[in-house]
């Protein structure tokens, strides 16, 4: 089992930006989202990016359904990718728009499923990576519970030519689970590696590199 690449999501702090990059983040994530616990104006975000020793990381932009002029007013403030949360009967002339402004390449979709639907694969034309995260009526993402691994690794082995990132409660305590389970390239830290939300607990974020770089 290869080691993932870690997209460390929900930054509010130079420090722990930094220390997430000199752990092998390969992604920071700045949630842009007002709505959010861990929410940073994207201003003061792409701040603290610039003052970073990135390294080979890349700036996540993360929102909830933005308005496309709003998507393209972040665009322009240089972040490298956009993952953009919406529910999944969403308009998919909406999602083509946002995929206009910014590039597939560069769009992270994660549309919230409810767990009686299919999902919806009219989105998969406009982005070329997806994020799958916990399912909740009332929020998008944020939960710290744990998402449906099963689910994930059928998705993953039917749309092979997309990107898919793993959500959704990962912690220290359960990576190596989730990893067996999904066969994930690619994982996504927030709550799990928190003292509270926005504020990263440094001695968490060093036991789950350590268990990625040690135990894969």
């Amino acid at each position: 089992m290869q080691v993932p690449e870690v997209k460390v999501c929900g930054v509010t702090r130079q420090e722990d930006g930094q220390k997430a990059i000199s752990l092998g983040a390969s992604y920071l994530g700045f949630i842009l989202f007002e709505a959010s616990p861990r929410w940073i104006d994207p201003e003061e975000a792409r701040g603290i990016w610039g003052k970073l020793d990135q390294g080979k990381a890349r700036s996540v932009a993360v929102d909830v359904d933005p308005d496309p002029l709003r998507l393209a007013k972040i665009d322009s403030l240089g972040f490298d990718f956009f993952q953009l949360h919406f529910p999944s009967s969403t308009d998919p002339e909406r999602v083509c728009q946002w995929s206009e402004i910014v590039g597939a390449e560069r769009l992270w979709l994660a549309p919230k499923i409810p767990p009686s639907e299919p999902f919806p694969k009219q989105f998969l034309p406009f982005g070329d990576t997806f994020l799958q995260d916990t399912y909740s009526p009332d929020k998008f993402g944020g939960t710290g519970e744990v998402s449906d691994w099963q689910s994930f690794e059928i998705l993953q082995s039917r749309f092979p030519f997309k990107k898919w990132v793993l959500a959704g409660g990962l912690a220290p305590e359960n990576i190596l689970d989730a990893l067996s389970a999904t066969s994930a390239n690619h994982i996504d830290l927030n709550s799990g590696i928190e003292s509270e939300p926005g504020i990263k607990d440094q001695k968490k974020m060093e036991k789950a590199f350590s268990i990625l770089h040690e135990q894969l």
